[in-house]
């Protein structure tokens, strides 16, 4: 069997001469949009987060897709679809285009596997689960731009199935980029620790 990509894949234009994706503002400058995309997608999460139920809370592939089609509507014509092309940064390389149709239940069987606990999970150990669903997911990388920020979205519903929240403003950006390259290598271990110390137990509140 031949591997392919997702039959709503698409790879983005860019603006002639630069590396700046076409987008509903027109913008060609890199920094205006990056500074624009900052503004308009912090909008979008606290919308998503303090109304979760204005997308299918299905804790799958399709539900990560709706959250990044949530948060970049408003400046991408291909929010929420995959990329048909690979990425990679720096040293890190993620999950090659052709095969994440092939690798989508596996990703999504560790977020099952959390969503179907028999008990609620003490914090510790939905701290680690959850590592794993992020770093996973992280790797799997299915859009072209703005992963990271519908991972957290992601994971922070999810923690929210045991009524457990992530408190991602105790970290820095940093911290979960470095954290998640060591799943890269096969080490959960420091993405574990960080989960860790920003879980928030909403039951004791």
């Amino acid at each position: 069997m031949v591997d392919t990509v997702f039959s709503d894949s698409v790879e983005p234009l860019c603006y002639p001469n630069t590396s700046v994706f076409i987008n509903f503002l027109n913008l060609t400058s890199f920094k205006k949009l990056r500074d624009k995309e900052a503004g308009f997608t912090a909008i979008r999460s606290i919308e998503l987060l303090q109304n979760p139920s204005l997308i299918p809370q299905t804790f799958d592939f399709d539900h990560l897709k709706a959250i990044h089609s949530y948060l970049f509507q408003d400046l991408y014509e291909w929010a929420g679809r995959p990329r048909s092309y690979d990425v990679r940064k720096n040293e890190d390389e993620f999950t090659p285009a052709k095969y994440l149709p092939k690798y989508e239940k596996q990703v999504f069987s560790r977020v099952s596997d959390y969503c179907n606990c028999s008990q609620r999970p003490p914090i510790n150990e939905a701290a680690i689960k959850l590592a794993a669903c992020l770093g996973i997911i992280n790797i799997y990388h299915p859009f072209p731009e703005g992963n990271g920020r519908a991972q957290r979205i992601f994971i922070t519903m999810l923690a929210g199935v045991y009524n457990y929240a992530i408190n991602w403003d105790a970290t820095y950006p940093w911290e979960i980029i470095e954290t998640s390259k060591q799943v890269h290598i096969g080490s959960y271990q420091p993405l574990e620790k960080l989960i860790g110390r920003i879980i928030v137990d909403k039951n004791k509140r």
